[in-house]
């Protein structure tokens, strides 16, 4: 065979897929739509480059030719503190899971306790359990399913019970603020050397856009987020903290031993998100939040029951029906996904069911959706749920995602088509 038809191949791949997802609704809650702005500052030349420090001195590299890379970084860590009000930021992780990583690696020592939210990534656990184990002892922070929250009396007798070094908390599935000012207060009393460890994955752009709670004014060591989601930018990975300390003992674990080249391309991009979030981040958060709960209530008006329905449903950009009446969540969403609806499973709180799905509607936002739109996506997922017209549920979600086609919340608003 020429390489020629593997060449075409290969194109009609990748245009298969842009073709199949601009033509679907996408309510994963992790993924998002960076700006032709950002886009733009991604670079392929730096891309081809390496900018290796260690510690937390930007300007002390270990490769040459670095003179603008560093000042480049330099810059998007400037706007960076300056977005999230802290002293120091680390760029350097490749992903969410990777800041998590590096964070408890610099920060817990062999031996100690870790309360970790067990709906999130389980930082500690994934070190205790890998092959090179890390001797920490993971304990699970207990949980409020109905109100899906940390259940903050049982959590608060764990902290007095354990004098744990660190207390991480943050939720693969996050509806509202946690009680981060009761649990850090707890942790002064009992473990003044403690540190409190936030994942703000989920959320980061709503805490960018001041629609959420702001962590490290109300008492965090530590934030930790990926850098996509509701953030919308790419992907990748951030650390911020105030402590110096905990910012070179950080430095110290990211390089060189979880990240030597930390993949350049993506700081003059991140720098940039940083600056649409200062421009547009109140409005931008707001549009999520506003329409998550619009969304939430049409579902469950069309009989889809919710989860946290007494508490409004959500504070962030992401719903959870609970589907156990419709049949199995991951067929669910299979059927779903060939009506051109693309979600996502999550096995909910025994108290509330068994068979849930995690939809966020943060992509559907930055397209262009509006809380007058709500509710006609809310009729093409209850329609799919309940197995009624999926010919016609298919038809209208796809003329929805085509009608989804103007980038909002940008530097450079523009259509996406």
């Amino acid at each position: 065979m020429t390489v020629q038809p593997r060449v075409e191949r290969l194109e009609a791949l990748v245009d298969q897929h842009n073709r199949y997802r601009d033509n679907c609704l996408n309510m994963i809650a992790s993924e998002n739509v960076p700006s032709p702005f950002v886009e733009r500052m991604l670079s392929t030349e730096l891309d081809r480059r390496y900018g290796y420090y260690r510690g937390i001195d930007l300007f002390d590299r270990h490769y040459w030719g670095n003179r603008y890379i560093a000042q480049i970084e330099d810059y998007a860590h400037q706007v960076a503190r300056e977005l999230f009000g802290v002293a120091h930021v680390d760029l350097r992780p490749l992903s969410g899971n990777l800041a998590g990583i590096g964070a408890m690696f610099a920060l817990a020592r062999a031996g100690d306790t870790v309360l970790e939210v067990g709906n999130g990534h389980q930082y500690a656990g994934k070190m205790h359990r890998a092959p090179l184990s890390v001797e920490l002892n993971s304990i699970e922070v207990p949980w409020d399913g109905p109100n899906y929250n940390v259940a903050l009396d049982a959590t608060l007798e764990l902290i007095e019970q354990h004098r744990p070094a660190i207390v991480s908390v943050g939720s693969g599935v996050f509806l509202f603020p946690t009680p981060v000012r009761e649990l850090k207060e707890a942790m002064r009393r009992t473990n003044p050397d403690s540190i409190l460890i936030y994942d703000a994955a989920h959320v980061l752009g709503l805490i960018a856009g001041g629609r959420f709670q702001d962590p490290m004014a109300e008492g965090a060591d530590v934030m930790i987020s990926s850098t996509h989601k509701t953030f919308a930018g790419p992907q990748g990975g951030i650390i911020m903290t105030n402590d110096r300390r905990y910012a070179e003992l950080i430095g110290e674990a990211m390089s060189p031993l979880l990240v030597a080249n930390h993949h350049l391309s993506r700081l003059p991009a991140l720098a940039a998100t940083f600056l649409e979030w200062m421009h547009c981040g109140p409005a931008h958060a707001d549009a999520i939040v506003t329409n998550a709960k619009i969304f939430a209530h049409a579902l469950h008006e069309r009989g889809v029951p919710m989860l946290a329905d007494h508490l409004d449903f959500t504070e962030t950009h992401m719903v959870i029906p609970l589907v156990d009446q419709f049949g199995d969540m991951r067929e669910l969403s299979d059927r779903m996904e060939e009506c051109h609806i693309i979600g996502g499973i999550f096995p909910p709180p025994p108290e509330v069911g068994t068979q849930g799905l995690r939809l966020g509607v943060q992509e559907l936002t930055r397209l262009g959706m509006t809380t007058a739109d709500a509710p006609a996506v809310a009729d093409c997922v209850a329609d799919v749920l309940g197995d009624r017209d999926l010919a016609g549920a298919k038809k209208r979600a796809t003329a929805l995602a085509a009608g989804f086609d103007k980038l909002c919340f940008a530097l450079e608003p523009q259509n996406t088509a």
